[in-house]
């Protein structure tokens, strides 16, 4: 039986370090990191550049290989995991959402969102199309589901990423700079609906940004300087 702790986890490294280069270039990107993720909590990971916080969202993600130390999401130790099993793994647990929106421009919003079940071989059934709508009301995009990117707003791109990201259900949803090509106004609605996300869906999010008035959305701020946990 697990623990309340560890049933309360969805993600934690421990003693995690990563190096880049050797001799005289090596560069200690990340310098003994521990850090639990909550189940259900909108976590902020913020510092300036060069501190390691992308780094870090890279390892936990399984985007990069940890030098040392251990990451573990949904109860498996990414440092077991091969490359094509990690790709699965990624698929099946893990959500994106980056500064560029990635929508497929010839597709509409409501199809860009119910992508990720097709490109995984799921069915499209009237469940994933009752989430998509859930999720698109939720992030306030239900009436644009039949536009095509070009005629949706950057703000309403990414809430349509976002819902894209989370149709799958995702164990852990990283969100990298979500609000780095918008404006303050648009922001603010974007890290809203994150927000909601998060408490109205139990989602677990994990945001990397420089920015201290988006990390104020967060539950969880964790702030990072040289490589550490400042």
């Amino acid at each position: 039986m697990r623990t309340t702790t560890q049933a309360t986890v969805a993600a934690s490294a421990r003693d995690l370090t990563k190096t880049y280069g050797q001799g005289d270039a090596q560069v200690h990107a990340l310098r003994g990191i521990d850090l639990d993720l909550h189940r259900g909590r909108f976590t902020a990971i913020m510092g300036p550049s060069g501190s390691g916080k992308s780094t870090l969202m890279h390892c936990l993600a399984g985007l990069d290989h940890a030098s040392g130390g251990t990451v573990t999401v949904a109860g498996t130790d990414l440092g077991s995991l091969d490359d094509d099993a990690l790709t699965i793994f990624r698929r099946e647990h893990i959500g994106f959402v980056f500064q560029s929106f990635n929508l497929l421009p010839m597709l509409t919003a409501g199809e860009n969102i119910v992508l990720p079940l097709e490109l995984g071989g799921r069915r499209t059934d009237d469940a994933a199309r009752e989430r998509a709508h859930m999720l698109a009301d939720i992030l306030g995009v239900a009436d644009r589901l039949g536009h095509r990117p070009a005629e949706l707003s950057g703000g309403q791109q990414q809430r349509v990423a976002i819902a894209r990201a989370l149709i799958t259900q995702p164990d852990l949803l990283f969100a990298d700079e979500p609000t780095g090509n918008l404006d303050s106004t648009t922001s603010a609605e974007v890290l809203n609906h994150l927000r909601r996300s998060a408490r109205e869906l139990g989602q677990t999010i994990v945001m990397v940004t420089h920015e201290r008035d988006a990390a104020t959305y967060a539950d969880d701020v964790v702030t990072m300087q040289d490589g550490r946990i400042a």
